[in-house]
């Protein structure tokens, strides 16, 4: 998934943020305050990206304005956590660049994965701790709900091969959700049906309510990506857990040219989050989704001009449509 906040962009790590990673992870002042050593070059944050920070759930913390990485997030849950107790509880870890640091940063990108965990991920009770000495990451915590639950004496430290003295605090799925009713959502979720499938339904009648193609056809469509019968699947924008974008991948939109395929579908994103990037960024996660499965290119058919040229959507010819008297635009993602 991928989740946009007033800010940030938090998405998955890749191996050419190496140079930017190491840029803020070398820094003395981050790593040993959160329990492993500086990079030593950028090499070397490359491989622990592609180790580490390659790990499930786990996020670069992307600055907008620089749209270059600043930092990392991520949850750990049931056996690869060392604080949870139970299956259905996660563990909360973050570090962030010390030219960021004192901008409310970090707790905003806190509350995006608070709602992640809680709403998408199922969980009951979020775990968060520091060593002893680490003041900002116990300020983030408690501004975050955080409530302190234990203090351990002695905790090993592997990376550092030492002990220290650590706080663990905890934030329960009650709190969080009386806190969360009282500050407006700032965040968007982005991500695959795959990712959250529980939504499937409202999905379904979310795309019937914008483009009148009956739900059982929507359905029928999710149903064979979720079991994995396609890979031709659906994506979605979320703000809180209301639907506010989204489109699908289909074999061919209704039209004559069926050597034109597979072909992007129902794209549609509420007025209310227009002029966002909501489209350019729901477009821009099923080609690379497409791709990455050797999908390779993609087709639209539309009849907006100027507007997918921007996303790097190149016109390829006029394509009628079953039952229209005019031609429309093909467009193709190469």
């Amino acid at each position: 998934m991928e989740f946009e906040t007033e800010r940030l962009v938090l998405r998955p790590w890749k191996a050419t943020d190496a140079e930017d990673c190491f840029r803020y992870a070398k820094d003395p002042r981050v790593g040993p305050a959160a329990g492993w050593p500086p990079h030593t070059s950028v090499e070397d944050s490359r491989r622990i990206i592609e180790t580490i920070l390659s790990a499930p759930e786990t996020y670069a913390i992307v600055w907008k304005e620089s749209c270059l990485p600043v930092g990392s997030i991520g949850l750990k849950s049931g056996k690869s956590s060392h604080l949870a107790e139970r299956e259905n509880e996660c563990e909360l870890g973050f570090w962030l660049g010390v030219p960021y640091w004192g901008r409310g940063i970090m707790p905003e990108a806190i509350r995006a994965m608070l709602l992640h965990a809680f709403s998408d991920l199922g969980a009951n009770r979020i775990w968060c701790g520091h060593y002893e000495g680490n003041i900002q990451s116990r300020r983030v915590q408690e501004k975050c709900g955080f409530r302190h639950r234990r203090t351990e004496e002695t905790v090993p430290v592997p990376q550092l091969h030492e002990m220290r003295r650590g706080h663990v605090f905890c934030l329960e799925r009650e709190d969080w959700q009386t806190a969360e009713t009282a500050m407006p959502q700032l965040f968007l979720r982005y991500g695959s049906l795959r990712e959250t499938p529980t939504i499937k339904v409202a999905a379904a009648a979310w795309f019937h309510a914008k483009w009148g193609v009956p739900e059982a056809a929507y359905l029928d469509c999710m149903d064979a990506y979720l079991a994995g019968r396609t890979e031709y699947g659906w994506y979605l924008c979320l703000d809180g857990d209301r639907i506010v974008g989204g489109l699908g991948v289909i074999e061919n939109d209704f039209h004559e040219r069926k050597d034109l395929t597979p072909n992007i579908c129902a794209v549609y994103v509420e007025e209310s989050h227009r002029r966002r990037g909501i489209a350019g960024r729901l477009l821009a996660m099923a080609v690379e989704d497409l791709r990455s499965k050797g999908i390779s290119p993609v087709y639209l058919l539309t009849d907006h001009t100027g507007f997918y040229e921007r996303y790097g959507w190149e016109f390829l010819c006029l394509v009628r449509g079953e039952g229209e008297k005019k031609p429309s635009r093909m467009y193709i993602h190469r």
